[in-house]
């Protein structure tokens, strides 16, 4: 049996549309020139090599968090600007620019200066929006390179306190036995949450109604009033609702348990062998800069995210980190995009 997924529009999807068109048409206007600056940047780029940026060129880095500040993604920018900053030798300023579920802030990066700015690209800006949208301002590995992995953490299935199954079992045998729908909120359509919902309903053989959200407390309101039957919610955002006992937590999406919920098992321990969706975020910058620099800025990445002090702070926030290579972090990207790419074409999931 195939798992089905009845999609709801929202608002917000409309207005991602509009600014991707504005992005679009704008794109086409100044194409030409900005590959013309981009070609003679990397031309330099290449010329001068990673020891000249090393010596000092350029000290400043602007730092690109695609979010409003204080949410997860901001979190990671910080402690990228701080800790691997110092291993560099720059001072990283880092800038919130939202909008567009986090389009608006990488087309500042591949617009900017190799290097000089660099940004932070989640599962969405990297993989899934280029699967669900016609028009994209970028393409990774082409317009953008990634440098390093900055960490990943899953999302919880949770349902309320008082709901009739106690395990992830119980929820995928009632959907299967319900009569009606059983209604899932998530972010945005498209977002890496619903098709995480589209890719556990194929797996488990069920058809749950995804219901977009605009945001967190949204979700959370609707779950707690009885609209919603489960939830999709990130663990850094929904932990602490769980240990206070008003929501509870079914399984985590992740490979590994959260260090922040460790009583909470993986997907694949309760029930669904092999499943793991997570979201995670990279270092990225425009393409052109030389490899030896890449290299530099990985290893001050993976240095300073494996300190005490930056594991400390990243536990604290539920990301899980680990080391990649400069080649390791593009292939782990390329593996995001192929497994993302045939769930949604198994979904019948075509851009918009």
């Amino acid at each position: 049996m195939t798992g089905h997924i009845r999609m709801i529009s929202m608002r917000e999807h409309e207005s991602l549309q509009d600014a991707l068109r504005r992005g679009a048409g704008s794109a086409q206007a100044s194409g030409r020139r900005r590959f013309l600056t981009r070609a003679a940047s990397a031309a330099g780029y290449a010329a001068l090599g990673g020891r000249a940026w090393a010596a000092g060129a350029n000290k400043v880095i602007r730092l690109i968090i695609p979010y409003p500040a204080g949410g997860g993604t901001d979190i990671i920018g910080r402690l990228f600007a701080s800790s691997a900053g110092e291993q560099l030798g720059r001072t990283v300023v880092p800038e919130n620019h939202g909008g567009a579920s986090g389009l608006i802030g990488i087309q500042i990066v591949a617009r900017g200066e190799p290097v000089s700015v660099m940004g932070i690209s989640g599962i969405g800006t990297s993989v899934t929006l280029a699967l669900t949208q016609k028009r994209m301002p970028y393409v990774i590995g082409r317009d953008l390179d990634a440098i390093a992995h900055l960490g990943e953490f899953g999302n919880l299935i949770v349902t309320r306190s008082d709901a009739p199954f106690k395990d992830l079992k119980g929820l995928i045998d009632a959907a299967k036995a319900s009569e009606k729908p059983m209604f899932c909120g998530t972010p945005s359509r498209g977002s890496p949450s619903h098709l995480t919902l589209q890719y556990l309903c194929s797996v488990a053989g069920v058809k749950i109604s995804a219901v977009p959200y605009q945001g967190h407390a949204a979700i959370m309101n609707d779950l707690l009033g009885g609209q919603l039957d489960m939830a999709l919610l990130s663990v850094p955002l929904s932990a602490k609702t769980v240990d206070a006992g008003m929501i509870k937590a079914l399984a985590v999406t992740s490979a590994r348990r959260s260090v922040l919920l460790p009583g909470v098992p993986t997907a694949d321990e309760a029930g669904l062998p092999g499943f793991e969706a997570s979201l995670w975020n990279v270092l990225v910058t425009a393409h052109g800069a030389s490899r030896e620099a890449l290299e530099q800025i990985n290893r001050a990445t993976n240095a300073a995210f494996m300190s005490p002090a930056a594991q400390a702070t990243l536990k604290a926030a539920g990301v899980d980190f680990r080391p990649y290579t400069l080649d390791g972090t593009r292939d782990f990207v390329e593996k995001e995009r192929r497994k993302w790419a045939g769930i949604t074409m198994q979904a019948g999931i075509v851009p918009e």
